[in-house]
């Protein structure tokens, strides 16, 4: 396969670094696909008129790399799972888009140490009990075979409420809308309570997911500004006031990305000024279920008494990414709004994947598996929280997460910084870019490491 290299005899660099570098950046673009044969040593020696030391060099350099595979008898390829580095290190600021893809990508590829990825590790996953489950519905399989309730498959509604009588929330399960994932409800409920142009509140620094939902429907988001225990409640009524923002976005609990988990007090102080000024307060408690030190206080949906919340949650962190099954309680006839949107949509979540949900849920599954991987997540953020205070300036400073899956670190503003997160794929460390998590972003320099992950952190 072609390919387009050009060497600069004068450059410092040497010419086996020149011409791996370039080839890194082809495969980065997708100008070589996965699999793509490259020419051999003598080919592209004589094509660019270097030595065959050279070319074998570059090509020893990329094959170090993950980039490039070599079978004897075969020839060299671009490899199935190459390193790739981020968007946002080609010289073009990073996007949602962008980051995310290259997030998801980067997970997977091979040489990478993922701290990207804020989900847990799929390794960890109880692959035996989920098997066994299914072989439990088969005599059921005409039955889940089809669509099923647009609201949610009962059975699973009926698990999901009493699970979350943990989090203090007196729930039925007419009260509940099954959705693929945290993420489909938080679309919904972003197009039913706001419309284009409208405004809506979310904490500084927020999901990347929701922050590019939000801007993909015409929405307006504004950063309300955080403390070491979540929003800030002062800088909240005012902002709601001048902005009359339709909703507020909060991940309360093991905050994504800094970890933060606000205490109960807090927690009533951001109802009340929903309450009072007259906007809805979306929870996220996803990673609820991951209490590193201790249990986590109770959600602000058990707090409220004047259908002020709509509260969300999923299986993606504390169990599998990969079923897509999430929820959301909200009150009438907001539920109703909601499920006629969720139709809209795609009718309705797998009933076979919601069945056996429901099954592992009542079977105990999911509070022995959270038993046996929080001690190791655990061990994971002290090893990194660890190495952190070890190997960092003192300029550098990062939060201390008491659960969840994500660290905050914040960086100097000193020149070449932003090419940080490149140069951790270069050197086997994903990350994901903090600038994409603000809605305002304030000129610091700003990474998340997800722990959840990385099986090995020294």
């Amino acid at each position: 396969m072609p390919i387009s290299i050009v060497i600069d005899r004068s450059a410092a660099a040497p010419l086996y670094q020149q011409i791996a570098e370039q080839i890194k950046e082809q495969i980065a673009a997708g100008k070589l696909m996965t699999g793509a044969r490259l020419p051999t040593v003598r080919q592209l020696a004589d094509d660019l008129g270097v030595t065959r030391l050279t070319i074998q060099s570059a090509y020893g350099e990329l094959q170090a790399g993950g980039w490039i595979e070599a079978t004897v008898g075969r020839g060299t390829f671009v490899s199935q799972q190459p390193r790739r580095p981020l968007r946002a290190a080609a010289g073009t600021p990073p996007t949602a888009v962008h980051v995310i893809g290259d997030i998801l990508q980067l997970s997977e590829s091979s040489g990478i140490r993922s701290l990207g990825k804020a989900s847990p590790d799929p390794a960890l996953f109880p692959a035996e009990e989920f098997w066994a489950v299914l072989g439990q519905l088969l005599p059921h399989s005409a039955e889940l075979a089809g669509y099923g309730s647009a609201q949610g498959d009962p059975a699973l509604r009926l698990a999901f409420a009493e699970n979350v009588r943990e989090r203090g929330i007196d729930a039925t399960p007419a009260d509940i809308l099954i959705t693929a994932g945290v993420t489909q409800g938080l679309a919904l409920t972003a197009q039913s309570l706001a419309q284009p142009g409208d405004t809506v509140l979310v904490e500084q620094p927020t999901y990347i997911g929701f922050l590019h939902q939000l801007r993909s429907y015409g929405l307006n988001p504004i950063a309300v500004p955080m403390d070491d225990q979540g929003v800030q409640p002062e800088m909240l009524e005012r902002i709601a006031i001048q902005t009359r923002a339709r909703f507020l976005y909060t991940i309360s609990t093991y905050h994504n990305p800094t970890g933060c988990c606000a205490p109960v007090e807090r927690r009533r102080q951001l109802l009340e000024i929903a309450h009072r000024v007259g906007f809805k307060i979306v929870e996220d408690d996803i990673y609820a279920a991951l209490a590193l030190d201790a249990p986590p206080p109770p959600a602000i949906k058990s707090l409220d008494r004047n259908g002020s919340v709509v509260y969300l949650s999923s299986l993606s962190k504390s169990f599998m990414p990969g079923l897509r099954i999430g929820f959301l309680i909200a009150p009438q006839p907001l539920l109703e709004r909601l499920t006629s949107l969720r139709m809209a949509t795609d009718l309705v979540s797998p009933l076979l994947l919601q069945r056996t949900a429901a099954e592992l849920l009542k079977s105990g599954c999911l509070r022995r598996h959270l038993r046996r991987v929080i001690p190791l997540y655990r061990a994971r953020r002290d090893a990194l929280l660890a190495a952190l205070a070890l190997h960092l300036p003192n300029e550098v400073t990062f939060t201390q997460p008491t659960g969840g899956l994500s660290c905050w670190l914040t960086l100097p503003r000193r020149p070449g910084l932003q090419d940080l997160p490149r140069q951790m794929v270069e050197a086997g460390w994903a990350v994901a870019p903090g600038e994409v998590l603000w809605a305002d972003h304030d000129g610091d320099l700003h990474l998340r490491l997800s722990y959840g992950c990385c099986r090995r952190i020294r």
